[in-house]
């Protein structure tokens, strides 16, 4: 064809081959090297959960609090029948200002405990291939409240929590007295 125009059996092949690369799994979620993290927004910060952690999301709803606990404790909450704790991820990580009226409760379990996290928003749920998860924060970070369970940042920025090291901080757990 010399007026320049394309063979269209060229262009049906070419078109065959895009959409058979295109339906081909990206090779890092092909074999099976990625995590799916839940996204939780808490003031201006996003911050990414395993999935694997993470049972239910509940919208906010009543929150009693109690007496006595540490200020990151907001209090506890009734969800399904059965009381849990809940965190305040604003406070536990030394973010500035409070917790929205509303907000979201995710129910997470790690470390052999179960705790609603008291979060602004969880926008989505995204795949992110484990090689794209960088180095643990730099060590000025390390001195910060929270900091444990921070595992590491993504490309655009979204800190990874480590959900078994954040809910096995001492910090957490809370004793009574034994007057």
């Amino acid at each position: 064809m010399s007026d320049g125009a394309l063979d269209p059996n060229a262009v049906q092949g070419i078109l065959l081959a895009r959409a058979r690369d295109l339906a081909r799994p990206p090779q890092a979620a092909a074999r099976g090297d990625t995590v799916e993290l839940v996204v939780l927004a808490v003031g201006a910060e996003q911050y990414g959960v395993s999935s694997q952690h993470v049972q239910a999301i509940h919208a906010l709803a009543a929150l009693t609090p109690v007496p006595g606990l540490p200020p990151f404790w907001a209090g506890l909450v009734n969800l399904r029948g059965r009381l849990y704790p809940v965190l305040n991820l604003r406070r536990y990580l030394g973010l500035a200002g409070d917790a929205p009226a509303g907000g979201k409760l995710v129910l997470a379990t790690a470390a052999g405990v179960s705790v609603a996290l008291w979060v602004d928003e969880v926008p989505e749920v995204r795949q992110v291939p484990l090689a794209e998860i960088g180095p643990h924060l730099s060590e000025a970070l390390d001195s910060q409240p929270g900091a444990a369970g921070r595992h590491g940042l993504t490309p655009d920025l979204l800190a990874v929590l480590d959900l078994e090291t954040l809910l096995a901080d001492a910090r957490l757990v809370v004793q009574a007295d034994a007057n």
